[in-house]
């Protein structure tokens, strides 16, 4: 049997505090909502989604000290090797994700993930990923981005390829469309939502995806329930549409995009075309919000 496509994934480990309100949130007063705790964080979702495929996936982050072997557990469950730094000061990222109906607002507390140091990382070459993935949560507030990006030029000088997800709209207002584009120079994919896209290019929907591509990306642009296009540098963009949902229907947007990564990878990996490659993605997201919670719902079977 053929082994196997190594996968590395740097990214945040969050405790995801979920909030599904009963209805509008009513200010000063009480609003009734289904209150879950549930481990989160964009990167380590993705590397949960792609370990439940059978892939290789070896994942860096940084917890509080307390927190190691908790989320190592949960880790573990979806087939992927944590390799987690423990933080003696700061604590295990937190999130608030409050979710009404298909819009989802989040207060969110880095934590120890904004003192993550990948400096060491990858510099077996024998140990090379095909594919890198980080999101640009893992850029966002730190004090250097020298580790992160010394990580993505080790990746490609082995040959492997670098995607990047953009994350966060609000974030990437914070700190500039000329400040990302230094750090995803360093990169061969990119993705993001249509808001992020809009806010990088000026675009939105499949030209934003061209504008992406022009500056020598594959472009992948996540659009919700309009589907996702996609462009390579030079070429015109594509659109899929969704993937239909199952019969639960729409119950959570958490981690929709993580997941979306998650199919993609395991399609590119192994050298599928990208109109395939996009299509897993959207199966892959569709899965994600038909149930609660930002990771896959049961581990599969390796």
């Amino acid at each position: 049997m053929a082994k196997a496509p190594h996968i590395v994934v740097i990214g945040d480990v969050i405790d995801d505090v979920q909030a599904v309100t009963s209805g509008e949130i009513r200010p000063d007063t009480d609003t009734l909502a289904h209150i879950a705790v549930r481990p989160g964080g964009s990167g380590a979702n993705t590397a949960c989604w792609a370990g439940n495929r059978g892939l290789n996936v070896t994942f860096y982050g940084r917890v509080g000290f307390n927190d190691i072997a908790r989320h190592t557990v949960e880790f573990e469950r979806f087939g992927v090797t944590p390799i987690l730094q423990a933080d003696t000061d700061k604590p295990t990222g937190t999130i608030v994700v409050i979710v009404q109906g298909e819009s989802r607002s989040m207060l969110s507390d880095r934590g120890a993930n904004v003192t993550l140091d990948v400096s060491e990382v990858m510099h077996d070459v024998s140990e090379r990923p095909h594919i890198l993935h980080l999101t640009g949560y893992s850029f966002f507030h730190r004090n250097t981005t020298d580790d992160l990006i010394g990580v993505m030029e080790r990746t490609r000088e082995v040959g492997g390829h670098v995607m990047i997800d953009c994350s966060s709209v609000g974030f990437l207002e914070d700190h500039g469309a000329a400040w990302w584009w230094e750090i995803a120079r360093h990169a061969t994919i990119i993705k993001g939502n249509a808001d992020e896209a809009e806010f990088l290019t000026g675009h939105r929907d499949e030209s934003a995806a061209k504008a992406l591509a022009d500056r020598g990306f594959i472009a992948l642009v996540t659009r919700g329930s309009e589907g996702a296009s996609w462009c390579e540098p030079g070429g015109e963009p594509q659109t899929l549409a969704a993937h239909p949902l199952g019969e639960t229907g729409f119950v959570d947007p958490t981690g929709a995009g993580d997941a979306f990564s998650a199919g993609f990878i395991a399609e590119y990996a192994v050298g599928k075309p990208l109109d395939e490659c996009v299509r897993e993605g959207l199966k892959t997201s569709a899965a994600a919000i038909s149930q609660p919670g930002a990771r896959p719902s049961s581990p599969q079977m390796q």
